[in-house]
């Protein structure tokens, strides 16, 4: 019984791709193998990359739900004004655009599962009618007038300290118990390094029976240093990184030299800061944006000074790289360098729109945050 046990987390563990010995893997397996077969809410938090929804896909494998559907709603790829319309779907002439009824997410899910990913992005009146639905197991289109029944499970995820956002008065306590009924926490990648390269030989595995090109294997030396690298991206970093090799170093062995040339590109991008555990994304994005801020004035005087050296040069003599950098050259000397944070601030996010042309997806990629968290820098800054 007890080896058929192991047998069955070891296998639920390797179909969420965490594979390793570390006691918080084999805890996560048990809760998520307890509270599969049930109705149960479940709660799954970690960092980016950790493996959450793979979890839940395995909660949802492992249930009397498998044969049904399971369907991701990921809140924060989604624009703000239509989460509600995705979740619960919505009546012909419910707004502007509503041309026909549509199913909602939550329909498409009936007798199956639900997973809402990102949930501390849902605003509190959206809050309101997710609690509704999970407590009730019914809702209204938007629009609509009639209660529509459903059954449903939901596992919802997060990266946030959601009991932070309930002191601050953003996520509502009693959704948050609703949901938390069983909660799993997926530590990330630097609190298991002993893990990594159990990882390691089960990506390349995998990555070589995909691939007619092979990964012959790792040294000693690499094994080592990507144990001491702290992975901000956490497995699907690892994972990119060993998909990059395939691809760029095929058929022969990862060695040092590999990995230090990886770290060292990482950390002169210097664009993904590792989220601490219990800190907000919101907390990470703004000193991401602060990150950027100080790079663009250690630029702009970089530039100044580049710009006054060119224009003792000859017109045949001055070379600018094209695409080296989406600040606007000719525009570099009428910044000031003495402007305090909020107004570089500003002057960053101007900059990145008018390098994108107005896309505000791109713009936001560019400045390394989230796409509604420019929306509201945009709003505080009046750049609407």
């Amino acid at each position: 019984m007890k080896v058929n046990k192991l047998l069955k987390e070891k296998s639920f563990l390797k179909s969420c791709g965490l594979v390793g010995k570390s006691i918080q893997l084999k805890q996560i397996a048990e809760s998520a193998l307890q509270v599969a077969p049930t109705n149960i809410t479940v709660l799954i938090t970690g960092e980016s990359g950790t493996g959450k929804e793979l979890i839940a896909r395995a909660i949802h494998s492992n249930s009397k739900r498998k044969d049904k559907a399971f369907v991701a709603a990921n809140v924060g790829a989604l624009a703000e004004g239509v989460v509600e319309s995705e979740l619960f779907g919505h009546e012909k002439g419910a707004f502007t655009g509503a041309v026909s009824r549509r199913q909602g997410l939550f329909e498409t899910a009936n007798g199956g599962t639900i997973f809402l990913d990102e949930i501390a992005e849902f605003k509190p009146s959206t809050q309101v009618k997710l609690l509704r639905v999970l407590e009730e197991k019914s809702f209204m289109r938007v629009g609509g007038s009639s209660d529509i029944k459903v059954d449903v499970r939901g596992i919802a995820a997060t990266n946030q300290n959601l009991e932070q956002k309930i002191r601050e008065g953003t996520f509502r306590s009693d959704l948050y118990f609703r949901l938390a009924v069983v909660k799993i926490d997926v530590p990330p990648l630097r609190e298991r390094p002993k893990d990594i390269p159990i990882l390691v030989h089960s990506f390349i595995e995998k990555l070589n029976q995909e691939s007619v090109r092979k990964i012959s294997g790792v040294s000693d030396e690499a094994l080592e240093l990507l144990m001491k690298y702290h992975w901000p991206g956490n497995v699907r970093e690892l994972r990119n990184f060993l998909e990059s090799m395939l691809a760029l170093a095929p058929d022969r062995r990862i060695e040092s030299s590999d990995v230090k040339k990886y770290i060292d590109k990482q950390m002169q991008a210097n664009r993904q800061l590792p989220v601490v555990t219990g800190k907000s994304v919101e907390t990470a994005e703004h000193e991401l944006i602060i990150q950027a801020i100080l790079s663009l004035r250690a630029e702009i005087i970089n530039l100044r000074e580049a710009l006054s050296e060119r224009n003792h040069l000859r017109p045949e003599q001055r070379v600018v790289s094209e695409g080296s950098s989406w600040i606007d050259q000719e525009k570099v000397g009428q910044i000031p360098t003495d402007l305090n944070v909020e107004e570089m601030e500003k002057e960053l996010i101007q900059r990145a729109l008018e390098f994108t042309k107005g896309n505000r997806k791109k713009a936001a990629q560019l400045l390394g945050i989230g796409e509604r968290t420019l929306y509201r820098k945009l709003d505080k800054y009046g750049l609407r």
